[in-house]
């Protein structure tokens, strides 16, 4: 498999999140500018798009193509070609930003962690959102719904192995619970854990490979696709919508990092990319079926590079 550059875009400002909407047509970028810290850009050839402005901290798309951002206050934007206009959606943030977000694929739900304190389970498919659930979850570390739309999934860490619960989605509901909290000993306790279609995927030192966690019972099982990564274990994980495909971000011997691009079914090459200079951590996203890969630093200046598979 290979992939070859199809533009690069210099940017001013350190770049915190990518993200693709679910046709893969649209990349949304977080930045660390105070001014227009939300960036819309068309894939095939980014060109800028109208889109939020104000501070965000984190932000998703839903299946319809909304755009949804967190800060202190929650949005959901119905992106158009006049631009974004007004909020279709607003519900109460955090004074100090919230730091996490997720969104059903059906727009429905919401998942929303404020900052170092609380993860809120909110139901927005009412023209009135409720919230349905408040966890404590200070060691939060990733989070997540079910493609099919039936479960919040979320990791937290406080020391080993890596805890996992999970809530039950009902619209009734008034008052949701998560399960208790489940140990993932297989899985690398650093590792960033993303979901697909059939399972949670994440990185497992015990196997030294990437594993699915399919639904129901988690057991980890094997991918076959040991040493994308290198030598030392990877420092971020992105997953096609589809499942399809994987970039990791690894780093080698001498520190600098590399993301290395690879599909989960066949025996093909990876796709390897590395900085010339020094970065200390990337933004990585892939579109559906793995056709685009975005790649940018979280450092200032830094460089979006928009790859297409061939």
């Amino acid at each position: 498999m290979t992939y070859r550059l199809e533009r690069e875009l210099p940017t001013d400002t350190a770049i915190a999140q990518l993200r693709f909407d679910a046709a893969g047509e649209r990349l949304a970028l977080v930045t660390s500018d105070k001014k227009d810290s939300v960036r819309l850009l068309r894939s095939r050839d980014l060109a800028p798009l109208p889109a939020p402005r104000f501070i965000r901290h984190d932000l998703a798309f839903t299946d319809d193509g909304s755009l949804i951002v967190a800060g202190k206050t929650v949005q959901r934007y119905t992106l158009g070609e006049a631009g974004p206009g007004k909020p279709a959606l607003s519900i109460e943030g955090d004074k100090k930003g919230l730091t996490r977000l997720a969104v059903s694929p059906d727009g429905r739900w919401l998942a929303t962690h404020k900052h170092l304190d609380a993860l809120e389970l909110w139901y927005v498919g009412d023209p009135e959102p409720t919230r349905r659930a408040t966890v404590r979850a200070s060691a939060l570390v990733d989070l997540g719904f079910r493609p099919d739309g039936a479960q919040l999934w979320f990791t937290s860490r406080v020391s080993r192995p890596l805890l996992l619960q999970t809530i039950d989605l009902d619209p009734a509901g008034s008052n949701l619970q998560p399960t208790a909290e489940r140990p993932l000993p297989a899985v690398f306790v650093y590792s960033p854990v993303r979901v697909a279609p059939r399972g949670l995927i994440a990185v497992s030192d015990e196997f030294n490979d990437l594993v699915l966690l399919e639904w129901g019972g988690f057991a980890a099982r094997p991918l076959g696709r040991r040493g994308l990564w290198g030598e030392r274990f990877p420092e971020d994980l992105a997953v096609a919508p589809d499942g399809s495909h994987v970039a990791v971000t690894g780093r080698d011997a001498d520190s600098r990092l590399r993301v290395t691009a690879a599909a989960l079914s066949g025996d093909g090459e990876p796709f390897t990319f590395r900085w010339d200079g020094r970065a200390t951590s990337t933004a990585v996203a892939l579109s559906p079926g793995g056709a685009r890969l975005a790649v940018a630093a979280r450092t200032a200046p830094s460089t979006l590079y928009m790859f297409a598979r061939t």
